[in-house]
């Protein structure tokens, strides 16, 4: 199964090329209503989903190649994120949440499903006044 947060994110990619080569401001309207309705399609997938965009947007803006899980993910939510991992194709993800419970939820992941593969590091966001990102450390997993 194709994943399809980086089919989104490369028709996003492109529509952000196409905007700032708009000649005119109703040439941009119509750029961002194609863009609310790629989002829009993205919400039938469910809330799992859209909090799994956002994060997967962010994760690959800062140049990271996969999803990268960094917030608090709640024992309640797993199963749900992870069913959704499967349902969108993504096969591959780093969880770098660093909050206190995040071994205890890195042990859910592997109970819903999920193969740890090992540590990695990945982007965080960009340093102040900087290119360079923020180097993190999280979990990369593998969904099954």
């Amino acid at each position: 199964m194709k994943n399809i947060f980086e089919e989104t994110y490369g028709q996003r990619e492109a529509l952000k090329k196409a905007y700032d080569g708009a000649a005119d401001e109703s040439e941009k309207e119509k750029i961002r209503e194609t863009f609310n309705g790629i989002l829009k399609s993205l919400e039938s997938l469910g809330e799992a989903a859209g909090r799994l965009w956002r994060e997967y947007e962010t994760a690959r803006d800062n140049g990271n190649e996969l999803l990268d899980i960094s917030e608090v993910v709640w024992e309640k939510d797993v199963e749900i994120l992870v069913s959704c991992l499967r349902k969108i194709g993504i096969e591959r993800f780093t969880f770098s949440s660093a909050w206190s419970g995040a071994v205890e939820t890195a042990w859910l992941f592997k109970e819903a499903g999920c193969e740890l593969e090992g540590l990695t590091e990945i982007n965080g966001s960009r340093a102040a006044f900087s290119e360079d990102h923020e180097k993190k450390h999280g979990y990369l997993f593998k969904v099954n």
